[in-house]
């Protein structure tokens, strides 16, 4: 929850147009952005191979609307760098249209009306791999925990 505060306090911050040194919050945005895709992979991958019996997720439910809601916080994390970049979007006017191009990017649409130039390309890039890698850790830990195939036809057919 504090980072949800801090990020919502540095964007306050931007879209209030307080003068933060640039390195301040695209610091601690790139240390949450690692932080979230670091805590992912050591739940999705590591975890898993720290043990041979398959790990039992305390709460299912509680771990995917985490996992959702650590890929909005990503959203906002890229979004909060591309505001800082501002003059690097091209087609891009404010920090709404920084927070729409990191929808755009996250979501791999890429409808080409805002263009990243510069290192905006390395941000915008950086952007889309974690987001095809959240996605699919995300997806491995939905799989993760759906019963069983065999479980599942072996109610199905003691009904016939």
């Amino acid at each position: 929850m504090a980072w949800f505060v801090i990020e919502l306090g540095i964007l306050a911050a931007v879209v209030n147009g307080v003068a933060l040194p640039a390195w301040i919050p695209r610091t601690i945005i790139v240390v949450r952005i690692l932080d979230i895709f670091q805590t992912s992979v050591n739940m999705s991958v590591f975890d898993q191979l720290r043990t041979e019996e398959r790990l039992v997720i305390s709460s299912a439910v509680r771990t995917l609307v985490l996992s959702f809601l650590n890929y909005l916080e990503l959203l906002v994390c890229f979004g909060i760098l591309y505001t800082g970049m501002i003059e690097l979007l091209v087609g891009a006017t404010g920090w709404l249209d920084a927070m729409y191009f990191s929808v755009v990017t996250q979501l791999t649409i890429g409808y080409g009306d805002i263009r990243p130039v510069g290192h905006a390309r390395v941000v915008s890039v950086a952007q889309g791999l974690v987001a095809v890698a959240f996605t699919i850790l995300i997806l491995g830990r939905i799989v993760s925990v759906l019963p069983k195939i065999g479980s599942v036809m072996k109610h199905s057919s003691d009904g016939e």
